[in-house]
């Protein structure tokens, strides 16, 4: 094995561009389905509600509109959750979702209108293939953005300058996103190939590195909420049907000469065995991160 040598960040991030919903190594993956099995998750799920709650629409005077952009809105389902919310609180409200994959926007335009006649006068949801490093819309010109365990798939500095265009003053940024967390297992040699070729977490992920990088960019950072997680080995086996993503990150790990093919299968057999015998556990912490947008 070579030390030096591991997969980039990059590597894993792919899949959700538009490019066939292709893992790094050629394999397709159904991201329909990952994130219908994401959800199964009740960290998750509650996370999503805590999410929902950090909006705070009841600050809202009720006779203005809410405009909300919700920036890699996958599936669609959370744009449900917060047009259910102001409706609760009888609030009117603009809701963009924009995904810079073709196949998410299609399902979740799939969901709106299946659910529109369900949507009373004061909700418009819009739906838009897009990219979040560019996004086709007028400076200040969202009350809210909302983002869901997106940033960390793509360039985090230019992402945060579009989005704080976009926020009008005072407006705000609110993010779910994964802090530091780590696997355990008692299969050593799996873990010592798993620590040497992913990418550093040094950085303790996409939470940590908002809690510095906003106010740098002129953001207030109003709240941080910890949500611990663990999951377990058959948790995680339900998350990866016919263990395609682990396949595809063997293949990928052999193609970028990170590892040779004996190596990676090895990996890839301690791996499987690990989840199905519930030898393996994750555990780590979500943020969720509410920050305005200063003069």
């Amino acid at each position: 094995m070579t030390e030096h040598k591991r997969l980039d960040v990059e590597d894993f991030s792919n899949v959700w561009k538009d490019n066939q919903n292709t893992l790094a190594s050629g394999l397709k993956l159904d991201i329909v389905e990952h994130l219908l099995r994401q959800r199964l998750s009740k960290e998750l799920v509650d996370a999503k509600q805590r999410l929902i709650e950090t909006m705070k629409f009841d600050r809202f005077d009720n006779s203005q509109e809410i405009k909300i952009l919700d920036v890699g809105c996958g599936l669609g389902i959370d744009l449900r959750l917060v047009a259910d919310e102001a409706i609760r609180l009888g609030k009117t409200v603009a809701i963009i979702g924009l995904d810079q994959n073709s196949t998410m926007i299609e399902e979740a335009k799939k969901l709106i209108d299946n659910q529109k006649n369900r949507l009373p006068s004061n909700i418009s949801i819009q739906l838009i293939h897009g990219d979040i490093l560019q996004m086709e819309f007028h400076d200040d010109t969202f009350d809210i953005v909302r983002a869901d365990l997106t940033l960390q798939h793509v360039d985090l500095p230019k992402a945060l300058v579009e989005i704080r265009r976009v926020l009008k003053v005072h407006g705000r940024l609110i993010v779910l996103e994964a802090g530091a967390g780590n696997i355990y297992s008692s299969d050593e040699v799996m873990l010592k190939t798993y620590d040497a070729v992913i990418p550093d977490r040094r950085d303790g992920g996409t939470a940590i590195r908002l809690q510095f990088m906003l106010p740098k960019m002129n953001f207030e950072i109003k709240s941080t909420t910890p949500i611990g997680f663990l999951n377990s080995g058959e948790f995680l086996a339900s998350q990866d049907r016919d263990w395609i993503k682990i396949r595809g990150m063997g293949e990928m790990m052999v193609a970028k000469g990170v590892l040779s093919k004996e190596k990676s299968e090895d990996f890839q057999k301690r791996y499987i065995e690990a989840c199905e015998t519930n030898q393996i556990v994750t555990a780590g912490i979500m943020f969720i991160i509410e920050a305005a947008k200063c003069k």
